[in-house]
C-alpha cells in the first residue's frame, strides 16, 4: 500500500497568477518577515526528509551479514576451542579484512556524493516587503515570491507571475533534453508534469531568461519530494552477486555437515574411535572445508571494478553493484536525455568551400580545429570566413561560458548555444569593437535566434538556427571567392553526411 500523501492541493497551473496569489494569501510585493517565520513553523524547512543514516559502526558490522562470512566466524570458533590461535587470528584477519575494504569503499563514495551536494547553490531571491534580499533555500516557504535569472537552481516549485524569454532545464523530471519555454498563462486542461509552462519545479534549473514567481510547494510537497518518497518505499533486492554468495554459502554449509555426520558415523561405528579425538577430526574437516581467503579475493576483485568505474568518474557506493552492472546485457531507457550529461560539443563545421573538425569535450575551450581533407591544425585569424563565422556564432548568442571554483567549466543557456560559445571561444579573432542594438530571443517556433550589431562600422543582422529555416532567408553564401549565390545542393549533401555520423545540424 502506497504511503503518498493526500493530492488534493488545486491545480496551480488551471488557476490566473492572481488566483494563485489570493489561494496561497501572498501578494506581488512578497511575504513579510512576521508571516515567513509564521509559515516557516507551520510547513517546516525546505528541505527533503532526511533518512535516518547508520553509524559508522553499524555500517562496518553490516559487511559481516554474509554466509560465508559466518561460516568463517563458525571455523573461527571451532579452531580456537581446539586451541590453534594462529588458524584463529588468520580467520578473523580475512573476515575483518574483508569488511574494511567494503566500509571503506562505502565511506568514500559517500563523501564523494556529500561533496557533490555541497556544490548545489543552497539560496534564492526572494521578495520580502517589497525588497528583494537573499535567503537560505531551505528557509522559504510557500507565498515567498522568488526572482529567476538565468543559472539559477530552482528552490522550490513556483507558479510563475512573470516570464521574460524564461526557459528551464527539465531533464532531471521529465527526461528531455530541450529547455522548456516558459509562460504565465492559467492552462485549462487537465495536463502531465512536461506540459505544465507555467510552473517551474525544485531541483530544475534556468537555463535562458528572467523571470518572478510564487512558491507553491517545498519540502516533501515538491514533485522532488513526491518521487524520494515514491523511492522509500522501494523494496531493496539483492544483487545477483549476493544471491550466488548466499547459495554457495549454504551449500559449503550443508556439504560440511553431511561429511561431518558421515565421517562421525563411519569412524564411531567401524573404527571405533575415541569420542575426543573424534570430535577434534570433524572440527578439523570442518576448518580445511572452509573457503578462508574466498570473501577476501571476491571483495579485492570488485575493489579493482571500483578503481576502474571511479576513473571513468563513475561513483559506485555497494562493491557488488560493479557486478551487477558488469552482468547487465541490455539497457532500456525512454530518451537520450536521460543517460546522457545533456552537454553538447560541436565536432565539425561545414562551410561553402571547406569542412573542419573540432577537437576537445564538454565545455572546456580547448582543442584546435582541423581541417578535414588533410587533419592539419587551422589558424582561424587567418581564414576570413571561418572567422566570419565563429564572430557571428559568439555574438548571435545567449549563452556564457563559465568555469566555477572547482575549475569545472559549465555554461548559462541552453546547451546548443552553450556548444557553439565554446567553438569561439576555442579561437582568439582579433578584437572588434560591437555593439548590440536589438535582438529576437530564440524560440521554438520560427527555430531561429537573430540579433542586430553595430561591428565597427558596419550594421549586420545575425542568425543562428535550424539549417532549413536559414536557407528559407538566404540567397547567397561566402566562400573565400567572395558571395556567390547559394548553393543549396551542396549544403544539403553536407548535411546528409555528417548526419549519418550521428552528428546533430545546427
Amino acid at each position: 500500500m502506497s504511503n503518498m500523501p493526500p493530492t488534493n492541493e488545486p491545480r496551480w497551473y488551471q488557476l490566473t497568477t492572481e488566483a494563485t496569489l489570493k489561494a496561497q494569501q501572498s501578494r506581488a510585493s512578497g511575504l513579510s518577515a512576521s508571516e515567513a517565520h509564521q509559515r516557516l513553523m507551520q510547513h517546516g524547512p525546505n528541505q527533503l526528509p532526511a533518512r535516518a543514516g547508520k553509524s559508522a559502526l553499524m555500517r562496518f558490522l553490516a559487511h559481516f551479514n554474509d554466509v560465508l562470512i559466518y561460516v568463517l566466524l563458525a571455523a573461527a570458533v571451532l579452531t580456537a576451542v581446539m586451541g590453534h590461535w594462529v588458524d584463529t587470528a588468520v580467520i578473523l584477519g580475512v573476515a575483518v579484512i574483508n569488511a574494511l575494504i567494503g566500509f571503506v569503499q562505502e565511506s568514500n563514495a559517500e563523501k564523494s556524493l556529500k561533496s557533490i551536494e555541497n556544490m548545489l547553490s543552497s539560496s534564492a531571491q526572494a521578495l520580502r516587503n517589497d525588497t528583494l534580499v537573499t535567503v537560505e533555500a531551505s528557509m522559504l516557504v510557500p507565498g515567498d515570491v522568488v526572482i529567476l535569472r538565468a543559472g539559477d537552481r530552482i528552490p522550490a516549485d513556483i507558479r510563475l507571475l512573470e516570464a521574460h524569454n524564461l526557459r528551464v532545464e527539465e531533464a532531471i523530471l521529465t527526461g528531455e533534453s530541450i529547455a522548456v519555454t516558459k509562460q504565465i498563462a492559467a492552462i485549462d486542461d487537465e495536463v502531465m508534469i512536461g506540459d505544465r509552462f507555467n510552473l517551474v519545479f525544485s531541483g530544475t534549473t534556468v537555463s535562458a531568461g528572467s523571470g518572478a514567481g510564487v512558491v507553491i510547494a517545498t519540502g516533501a510537497d515538491t514533485e522532488l519530494g513526491k518521487i524520494n518518497h515514491m523511492m522509500a518505499d522501494i523494496k531493496q533486492h539483492r544483487t545477483p552477486l549476493l544471491v550466488q554468495m548466499d547459495k554457495l554459502g549454504k551449500a559449503i554449509f550443508a556439504i560440511i555437515l553431511a561429511m561431518m555426520a558421515a565421517l562421525f558415523v563411519f569412524m564411531l561405528l567401524l573404527r571405533d574411535m575415541p569420542m575426543g579425538e573424534l570430535l577434534l577430526s570433524l572440527i578439523g574437516l570442518a576448518v580445511a572445508a572452509v573457503p578462508e581467503g574466498l570473501p577476501a579475493i571476491i571483495s579485492i576483485i570488485l575493489s579493482l571494478g571500483v578503481q576502474a568505474m571511479a576513473g571513468k568518474k563513475a561513483i559506485i557506493r555497494k562493491l557488488p553493484t560493479v557486478e551487477t552492472l558488469g552482468a547487465m546485457t541490455v539497457v532500456c531507457s525512454d530518451k537520450t536525455g536521460t543517460l546522457t550529461m545533456n552537454e553538447m560539443t560541436v565536432k565539425a563545421v561545414i562551410l561553402a568551400d571547406k569542412n573542419f573538425r573540432v577537437e576537445g569535450n564538454s565545455y572546456q575551450p580547448t582543442g584546435r580545429i582541423l581541417a578535414e581533407h588533410d587533419e592539419s591544425a587551422i589558424d582561424a585569424a587567418q581564414n576570413p570566413v571561418l572567422s566570419h563565422f565563429l564572430r557571428v556564432i559568439d555574438l548571435c548568442n545567449e549563452s556564457t561560458v563559465f568555469q566555477d571554483e572547482q575549475g569545472h567549466w559549465g555554461i548559462t543557456g541552453g546547451p546548443t548555444g552553450g556548444a557553439l560559445k565554446v567553438l569561439a571561444g576555442k579561437v582568439s579573432l582579433p578584437p572588434q569593437p560591437c555593439a548590440q542594438l536589438d535582438k529576437i530571443p530564440f524560440d521554438s517556433e520560427w527555430k531561429y535566434m537573430a540579433t542586430l550589431h553595430q561591428i565597427g562600422a558596419s550594421t549586420k543582422l545575425l542568425m543562428t538556427g535550424a539549417p532549413d529555416v536559414l536557407m528559407q532567408h538566404c540567397r547567397y553564401q561566402l566562400s573565400e571567392n567572395g558571395i556567390e549565390p547559394l548553393n543549396i545542393a551542396h549544403w544539403e549533401t553536407e548535411i546528409a553526411r555528417y548526419a549519418r555520423e550521428g552528428l546533430r545540424m545546427v
